[in-house]
């Protein structure tokens, strides 16, 4: 005697006595369950290893001593004072010491800048500019896919160098990376 006679998700019939008819409908969940779980994760696969790929190309760097001194810089950044802005130089110029490819801590080292400039501590200008200048153009090369380094290092380069076209394209990199970070917003004047 049949109970039920439907077809499963490949189109073939199903036929299902009373005593089996719940576990024939279960096994076709099951089925096509496993189907939609192999497609997703094929779908997905590939892009996850991109993004993990990208994700692994913005760590910040390798060397946790050159992230300490990093953040201590930071820290000292902070502070908006002049003592804080020097102790923020030599933190960040520490921490490129350490790893030379670290392009946030050119980005940020050059932002100190923008504060000597801003609250009048600038000490030697044609060296400062330069400095920043340097600074900003590392940031940029080292930072392509750093929103940080890209953001701090254009704002930079615009505001105590003067190259606002350069400074404002490196501004707008840094956006298109990252939108949500407030920080460039402010910068961008946006």
């Amino acid at each position: 005697m049949l109970v039920n006679t439907s077809f499963n998700v490949r189109g073939e019939p199903i036929v299902c006595t009373p005593e089996d008819a719940f576990r024939c409908c279960l096994e076709d969940i099951f089925d096509l369950q496993n189907k939609i779980a192999a497609s997703i994760v094929g779908a997905i696969g590939p892009k996850l290893e991109e993004a993990e790929i990208e994700r692994a190309k913005r760590k910040p760097t390798e060397s946790l001593d050159a992230y300490d001194f990093y953040l201590r810089g930071i820290a000292s950044f902070h502070r908006m004072t002049k003592e804080g802005m020097d102790d923020a130089l030599r933190l960040f110029r520490k921490a490129i010491e350490l790893d030379a490819g670290f392009a946030s801590a050119y980005g940020m080292a050059a932002y100190c800048y923008v504060w000597r400039k801003t609250n009048g501590w600038v000490t030697d200008r044609t060296h400062e500019i330069a400095e920043t200048a340097r600074l900003s153009r590392l940031a940029a090369e080292l930072g392509k896919h750093d929103a940080v380094a890209l953001g701090t290092g254009g704002f930079a380069l615009a505001h105590v160098v003067g190259d606002l076209d350069g400074g404002a394209a490196m501004i707008d990199q840094a956006l298109a990376l990252n939108p949500n970070l407030a920080t460039l917003w402010l910068l961008s004047g946006g």
